[in-house]
């Protein structure tokens, strides 16, 4: 093996960006690892620590744990001119070994060591160690750094120990909660983004926050990092309690590194360095007028999840289904996408349909609970503004929604519509609000939408059932909006949903719309816009003339603040327009 090469630190990570961009590869080289245990086999740790240091410089490793991996490199390969080599793991340490001081071997016996070691392995260039692969790994000519086999009496003081001697050394815009694996866990450690933790000499701890002493030590990071920086996940289940104090300490979340998907997101490294020019945008779908008008019910679909990077790399699986682009569904994605994987956003927006429409997942950029921290909704919107003006994002999630933040939301961002909420309110909340699965607050004409129906593929026949139901209901138009999380379609992708809304398509006076369809008759403001530009290709002189009487009683109410009727006299003027309005 060569002498060993102090790597350079070739990342942009100006202020104004929440995650940093790594350089352009020119090529890859590819180890693939979907074949081993990783119960049992930790070689992966040398490989991916190893990856952290020489993709610092200029990205050149790429590790396929999944087939998901390899898909998206397939994609790359369709895309871009970047050569791809297939190499063997003793070739990856023979190749780029010298790029690594020594190494760092973790106690299996205290797993959160595992931590430790990759937080030290990118302060001091080395890569993390098992015990059983020290001859690997000297077989290659590393040798030992460090040690931290009995160091330390518990997980506690292993974390305290890092706080007091690593945490300064680290930079501080990125904290990485990350599963050790068993026995703290019945599952595999986190495998996945450890390359961005070593490139980018991140802290990486699994603090309890239900332990006091633990929670105060994770208050502690949190308190010491920088105003509207990003936490990576959270510690088991701990969802919740971890947004509730990031947000308190005036931080938000961003899943990179959840414990449910450890092999998931893999390479960023890689993926931050491929930019996209110009960069990409979530453009909106069409609004096909001839759908629109009348008193129908309207009908379309969401899937949530999307604030979580894990799942903007795996939406890719729904992105190939041939169903996709047949059904109209609201896809929640993170605006931070355009930082972390640029191509993957512009692959996404590229091949988007008349059916795909993106929404910022919660609550905008980042997630966090304006009902946990009002005084850091304004603070925090301004790093949504950015990143929702960058991404061309006019649709976001709120999850803590209060209508004090709501309005802050709506003052400080170009908005067509907010999603109240994860999952679908209770029925009678519809029923207030006169089926019409929306509320308004007095100065805005924005509509906050919150979900009516839940759809799961096991019980289909029961969601056909309740949507017949409507039409016992004398109100019109209604407006539902069906709700889904991504484990709901777990037979057959998206086949089932396609034949459900394909039934819905015969039901008489059942429109099933986009979400931007769906969103524009919700919120006048916008409404009239779009049916004003329509005007001049209205051809019969009787449609128009009904266009611009509608349009008139729309606009008198919305002087008046009454948004929802005048939502409706928007809705009639479209029964009156028959041509398309591009997004």
């Amino acid at each position: 093996m060569k002498q060993y090469k102090e790597p350079e630190y070739n990342i942009n990570w100006p202020k104004e960006r929440v995650f940093p961009q790594f350089a352009y590869p020119k090529e890859l080289f590819v180890v693939d690892l979907r074949k081993i245990d990783f119960f049992n086999d930790y070689r992966h740790l040398v490989l991916t620590s190893l990856q952290g240091l020489v993709n610092r410089e200029l990205p050149r490793i790429y590790i396929i744990y999944t087939d998901m991996d390899e898909n998206w490199l397939k994609t790359l390969k369709k895309y871009t001119k970047i050569k791809i080599q297939y190499v063997s793991a003793d070739d990856i340490l023979e190749k780029f070994g010298n790029y690594a001081k020594g190494y760092i071997v973790y106690d299996p016996e205290l797993p959160d060591t595992v931590n430790i070691a990759t937080t030290m392995a990118g302060l001091y260039n080395c890569v993390v160690v098992h015990p059983k692969d020290i001859p690997w790994v000297e077989k290659h000519s590393l040798k030992k750094f460090e040690d931290l086999r009995g160091k330390f009496k518990n997980r506690y003081k292993a974390y305290l120990w890092a706080y007091e001697n690593l945490w300064l050394k680290c930079d501080h815009r990125l904290l990485v909660p990350m599963c050790p694996g068993p026995p703290i866990e019945p599952r595999i450690m986190q495998v996945a983004v450890r390359d961005y933790v070593v490139a980018l000499r991140l802290f990486v701890h699994y603090l309890d926050p239900n332990d006091p002493m633990e929670r105060d030590l994770f208050i502690k990071l949190l308190k010491d990092m920088p105003t509207n920086t990003a936490v990576l996940g959270w510690h088991g289940e701990d969802e919740h309690l971890t947004v509730h104090l990031a947000t308190c300490n005036n931080k938000f979340v961003v899943v990179m590194a959840h414990h449910y998907g450890p092999l998931s997101f893999a390479n960023p490294t890689v993926w931050s360095g491929i930019t996209v020019s110009p960069e990409p945008k979530f453009k909106l779908p069409p609004i096909r007028s001839e759908l629109l008008g009348g008193k129908k019910i309207y009908i379309t679909f969401y899937v949530t999840d999307g604030d979580n990077l894990q799942f903007d790399y795996n939406l890719k699986s729904f992105w190939d289904d041939p169903n996709r682009g047949k059904i109209p569904i609201a896809w929640t994605i993170s605006p931070f996408l355009v930082d972390v994987a640029p191509f993957m956003a512009w692959y996404y927006t590229s091949t988007a349909t008349e059916n795909d429409t993106f929404v910022s997942g919660p609550s905008g950029a980042g997630y966090w609970y304006p009902s946990s921290n009002s005084n850091y909704t304004t603070t925090q919107l301004e790093v949504t503004k950015r990143y929702l003006t960058r991404t061309g994002l006019k649709f976001t999630e709120i999850l803590g929604y209060n209508d004090g933040d709501g309005a802050k939301y709506m003052e400080a961002l170009d908005l067509i519509a907010i999603k109240m909420e994860y999952n679908e309110l209770r029925w009678e909340y519809f029923a207030i609000y006169n089926y019409i699965c929306a509320k308004y607050l007095i100065k805005y004409p924005v509509p906050v939408i919150f979900g009516v129906y839940h759809y799961n593929e096991e019980y289909a026949n029961t969601f056909l059932d309740r949507i017949e139901a409507l039409k016992d209901i004398d109100e019109r138009p209604i407006f539902a909006l069906v709700v889904s999380q991504p484990w709901d379609f777990n037979v057959g992708g998206l086949a089932r949903l396609k034949e459900t809304v394909d039934k819905l398509a015969n039901m008489d006076n059942v429109t099933i719309v986009n979400f931007h369809e769906f969103s524009m008759l919700l919120n006048p403001k916008y409404g009239y816009e779009i049916a004003n530009k329509l005007l001049g290709k209205v051809k019969s002189p009787e449609n128009l003339e009904n266009v611009k009487k509608e349009l008139s009683i729309a606009e008198s109410l919305m002087k008046k603040h009454l948004w929802e009727e005048a939502a409706l006299h928007i809705n009639d003027a479209f029964q009156y327009i028959d041509v398309i309005a591009e997004g």
